[in-house]
């Protein structure tokens, strides 16, 4: 097929859109589906996103006031709040109920919630390794807040708050950091977990901060209702619609590219290739493109998230690079059935210029 390139470099883009596409898809279920970090079924994921007004969004003076809010709202009630940000270095914890108390540390003990130098530290990071087994301390030097963080413990992988992403876990008060990011609320009492995050809501819609919420509980082995939840969401509704963008453009370009090999079709066809030959003629070269595109986009997946929590095996990449070919090809097969291959016939007469 000609355009070699442009076919492979259509490929490419699909690739590269399908595979973020399924991978966003599969971890925002996987989310809904299982109970993260160890809580129970009443827990509800709330996740704070900045304004749409970039003045807002950095003041640091109206963050201040949503965090001293939010913990007016949370203080002295029976429930647990775990904080949850990839930019963070740490994992941010409030746990009045010492609702983690009873998962055993590698070593020592879990700070209280009224800390606000004291950490529990992982194992296997980085801070561990410098500030522990380098220089045998048992604290932690916090640049941004200018402060040393004492080490009451340490935690290795079979802690339900482990993850790949922070260093070390925290009192969420204890620090003025960045409140955008995923909270999630746990208690015994489901009314109580909802009317928290009601007042929150509230008090986030007073200073035009934008947040998603998310009931586990509601969700759970409905697939209707997992469906709404991902596609109301701020963040997968515009990856959605992008990416059914991308296919519905894949299609035109294919059309485009057969509709220009309709010439060199119909010669085959005169010499008595049927639409079978050169439907499986053109499947060999297609399915090379989708193949080779996939590989190499797993490929620098795997370079880039190997290490992190984005990680994922290599079955669950198997699956979507064939969830790939397949969803390409079909694209691609739709677009050669609507191709018309036929030769114009005039006064009996069979019209060749194309």
């Amino acid at each position: 097929m000609k355009n070699k390139f442009i076919l492979f470099t259509l490929t490419f883009i699909f690739s590269v859109a399908f595979i973020i596409f399924s991978l966003f898809t599969y971890f925002r279920a996987d989310t809904i589906l299982k109970n993260p970090l160890g809580l129970s079924e009443n827990f509800v994921e709330l996740q704070i996103s900045p304004p749409f007004d970039p003045q807002l969004a950095l003041d640091v003076e109206i963050a201040h006031k949503v965090k001293e809010e939010m913990y007016k709202i949370v203080k002295n009630k029976n429930i647990v709040m775990v904080y949850w940000d990839i930019e963070d270095v740490g994992l941010g914890l409030y746990d009045p109920i010492n609702f983690y108390k009873s998962n055993l540390l590698k070593e020592g003990d879990m700070f209280s919630a009224v800390s606000v130098k004291d950490i529990i530290i992982k194992e296997d990071s980085y801070s561990y390794d410098y500030n522990v087994k380098r220089l045998g301390r048992n604290y932690i030097e916090d640049m941004i807040e200018g402060k040393k963080l004492n080490i009451l413990g340490v935690y290795d992988s079979r802690h339900p708050l482990y993850d790949k992403t922070h260093e070390y876990i925290y009192n969420y008060f204890s620090k003025a950091n960045n409140i955008f990011g995923f909270y999630y609320f746990d208690s015994n009492s489901k009314e109580e977990v909802n009317q928290i995050v009601s007042d929150i809501q509230k008090m986030l819609q007073k200073y035009g901060y934008l947040y998603d919420i998310t009931d586990e509980g509601f969700y759970r082995g409905n697939l209707k209702n997992i469906i709404s939840s991902m596609l109301l969401s701020k963040i997968y509704l515009p990856v959605f619609i992008a990416f059914i963008f991308v296919c519905v453009n894949l299609y035109f370009f294919y059309y485009i590219l057969l509709r220009n090999q309709k010439k060199v079709m119909i010669i085959h066809s005169i010499f008595g290739a049927t639409n079978v030959k050169l439907l499986v003629r053109y499947t060999r070269e297609i399915l090379k493109y989708l193949f080779l595109s996939s590989v190499l986009v797993t490929i620098f997946y795997k370079l880039f998230f190997a290490s992190t929590v984005y990680d994922v095996s290599i079955k669950t990449l198997s699956i979507v690079v064939l969830a790939n070919v397949l969803l390409g090809y079909a694209i691609w097969f739709l677009a050669f059935l609507t191709v018309d291959y036929r030769l114009n016939r005039k006064d009996g007469v069979y019209d060749y210029a194309i």
